[in-house]
């Protein structure tokens, strides 16, 4: 039996939602399609998914292609949608924060290499681990290699060195 209102219209979902979250399904069968293999048995999915998904992958970009994502939709909508898609947002978060974080010691690097002295009080008063004495001769190189137009050895090492003594 159909549920309706008082006015004795039946009540049905909003057709644009159910397509705004069917988009977002599709969305995330494609992430799991570029995800490893080896991820998809540690989200949990079963199976006739991962085979389902291993075929999906093999397929060129056709409507075959698409019929499939849709299908796969389906099955991941029965099997375990929400922990697939917490998966995929927690990646993308160590992702973010790896970039991140990586950015953070590219600027770290511009910084000591461009303004020296004062970048570097900066730097070693944030992290007061660091031996200074190495961090000054990386500096240095890689300040000489910039003014040189040398390939970009010494400020890679400087990176490296930011990196594990971050």
């Amino acid at each position: 039996m159909r549920e309706v209102d008082e006015e004795g219209f039946a009540i049905r979902p909003n057709k644009s939602a159910l397509k705004r979250e069917q988009a977002r399904v599709r969305a995330l069968v494609t992430a799991l399609l570029d995800c490893p293999e080896e991820e998809w048995s540690r989200m949990g999915l079963g199976e006739p998914l991962q085979k389902e998904l291993r075929l999906a992958r093999g397929m060129k970009a056709s409507g075959a292609r698409n019929r499939q994502i849709k299908f796969i939709a389906r099955l991941l909508q029965q099997e375990g949608l929400e922990a697939a898609r917490q998966w995929i947002e927690q990646r993308d978060q160590r992702r973010a924060e790896e970039q991140r974080r990586f950015n953070q010691l590219e600027q770290w690097r511009e910084r000591l290499v461009g303004e020296g002295d004062a970048a570097l009080g900066d730097y070693l008063a944030g992290h007061p681990q660091t031996d200074r004495q190495q961090l000054r001769q990386l500096v240095r190189a890689a300040r000489k290699e910039r003014e040189t137009g040398k390939p970009a050895g010494a400020g890679r090492k400087l990176f490296q060195f930011l990196r594990e003594n971050d």
